[in-house]
């Protein structure tokens, strides 16, 4: 279990496996992009998305629950899930290295990604994705990352909650990452796990 303190509670994060996946699903359930696309993305190329099913989605998901290293992480406030964050190998992910948006350096060794987040609406704006940000990267450090990257977006005003499931640029600056380049306007941003 890691526990880390968001501004007026304690949360509990901990790894998704496939006794925690009734909790993901409690969480994904109702209106939004997350009980439709649940987490998949990333995930699957883009005919191969638009071609699934919601419910191949969350049997893809479901199926990577099952197998370590965990593919994201759930914070709990007492015993609610109330935030998700999908931190995994980059090369689990075949959309990023296709992306038209994102720097991708394949020079990156040991390189893990954090793609996506959902924080249920009753407990947006308390700094909950500054304490999925920081498990993530102690959950990749742990299995091995030696780098760890982003592909955030700057908010708009009035930007809507679903577009920003790649989680807010300052989220990420906040905890220690840097931008390593830019597409059609988009950052990318790595820190690296590695010391001195």
């Amino acid at each position: 279990m890691t526990q880390h303190r968001a501004p007026g509670a304690a949360i509990d994060v901990r790894p998704l496996d496939a006794g925690r996946w009734p909790n993901l699903e409690r969480l994904f359930t109702g209106r939004g992009d997350q009980s439709r696309c649940w987490c998949a993305w990333w995930r699957l190329p883009g005919k191969e998305f638009g071609a699934s099913r919601v419910a191949d989605r969350r049997e893809l998901m479901a199926a990577r629950a099952r197998h370590a290293p965990a593919p994201g992480l759930i914070a709990y406030a007492g015993e609610e899930p109330v935030g998700w964050v999908a931190v995994a190998p980059r090369a689990e992910y075949p959309r990023v290295q296709r992306s038209t948006i994102i720097t991708y350096d394949d020079a990156v060794p040991g390189c893990w990604s954090i793609t996506c987040f959902f924080v249920h609406p009753r407990h947006r704006g308390g700094g909950l994705l500054d304490t999925l940000v920081a498990a993530a990267v102690a959950h990749a450090g742990a299995h091995g990352a030696a780098h760890v990257e982003a592909y955030p977006v700057e908010p708009a005003p009035r930007q809507s909650a679903s577009g920003l499931f790649r989680g807010p640029l300052g989220v990420f600056l906040r905890a220690g990452f840097t931008e390593v380049g830019r597409r059609q306007g988009r950052p990318t941003v790595r820190l690296s796990l590695l010391g001195g």
